[in-house]
C-alpha cells in the first residue's frame, strides 16, 4: 500500500486495492486511531460527478474518528465508454452492486471488520447507495445523500432502514418534495433517524465553498452520531 501526502489536518491516506465483487477498484483509505466507523465515499461517472471536494469530506470524517474510504466505482475503460455512450453514469444497477461488494470486503477485512459502515454519495451514486442499503440492510448503519437522484432509487425506498440524511437545495422545490416523499417511504423506526437538510445555495451543494463547508459538517455530524464500533 502506498501513502499519499498527508492532509492539512494530519490525515494519512493509503492507496488500497478494494474488492467490489469480482472487480478490484482503487481506493484511498485513512483509519484514525480509535476509529468508530468507516464511511465509503463513492464517486460514479466523472463525466457528471466531478467531486474533487471529497478530500474535504475525508478530512472531516477523520477528525470525527471515522475512517474515510474514497472509491471511484468505474474503471478507466468504463469511464471512456461512458463518455461516448453514457452507459454507466445513471446505471444504478451496476453502481449499487459495487457498493455492496465494497461493503462486503470491508466486513471481512481484518483491518476494518469491527467498524460499522456508512455510505455517502451524490447524484446517481447517492441513489445507488440507497439501493445498496435496501438490498443488503445488514451491511450499512448510516447513509448520507447529497442532491441524490432519488427517482432512480424509487422502487427500493420502502426497504431502506438505516438512519438516512438527505440534503437538497432549498430553492429546488421539486427535489425537496421528492426527498420528503422518499423519507416517508423508508421504514426507519425513529423519526430522528431520518432527516432532510434544505441548504441555501444558488448553485450545487458541492460547488460554492461556504455551502460545501456546511454540507461537509452536516455529513460528518450525521455519521459521528450513528456509527459505532461493532463488538
Amino acid at each position: 500500500m502506498m501513502e499519499s501526502p498527508s492532509s492539512e489536518r494530519g490525515r494519512q491516506a493509503r492507496l488500497v486495492p478494494v474488492a467490489a465483487g469480482a472487480l478490484v477498484l482503487a481506493g484511498e483509505l485513512s483509519i484514525p486511531q480509535n476509529a468508530r466507523g468507516i464511511v465509503i465515499l463513492v464517486q460514479g461517472s466523472k463525466n457528471i460527478e466531478q467531486l474533487s471536494s471529497y478530500s474535504l469530506f475525508a478530512d472531516a470524517l477523520y477528525e470525527a474518528e471515522l475512517a474515510p474510504l474514497l472509491v471511484h466505482l468505474l474503471t478507466e475503460d468504463e469511464e471512456q465508454l461512458d463518455s461516448q455512450t453514457q452507459f454507466f453514469r445513471f446505471n444504478v444497477s451496476i453502481l449499487y452492486q459495487r457498493i455492496i461488494g465494497i461493503a462486503e470486503w470491508l466486513a471481512v477485512n481484518l483491518e476494518t471488520q469491527n467498524l460499522s459502515i456508512g455510505y455517502f454519495g451524490g447524484g446517481p451514486t447517492g441513489a445507488a447507495a440507497l439501493v445498496a442499503a435496501a438490498e443488503r440492510p445488514d451491511l450499512v448503519y448510516a447513509i448520507v445523500v447529497g442532491e441524490g437522484r432519488i427517482d432512480l432509487a424509487q422502487p427500493y425506498l420502502a426497504r431502506v432502514a438505516a438512519p438516512t440524511l438527505l440534503m437538497v437545495r432549498e430553492n429546488d422545490s421539486a427535489a425537496l418534495q421528492m426527498n420528503r416523499e422518499a423519507l416517508q417511504q423508508m421504514p426507519i423506526a425513529l423519526e430522528t433517524n431520518k432527516k432532510i437538510e434544505s441548504i441555501a445555495s444558488s448553485a450545487g451543494l458541492f460547488e460554492a465553498s461556504d455551502v460545501l463547508k456546511q454540507v461537509v459538517e452536516l455529513t460528518s455530524q450525521w455519521f459521528a452520531q450513528h456509527l459505532e464500533p461493532i463488538v
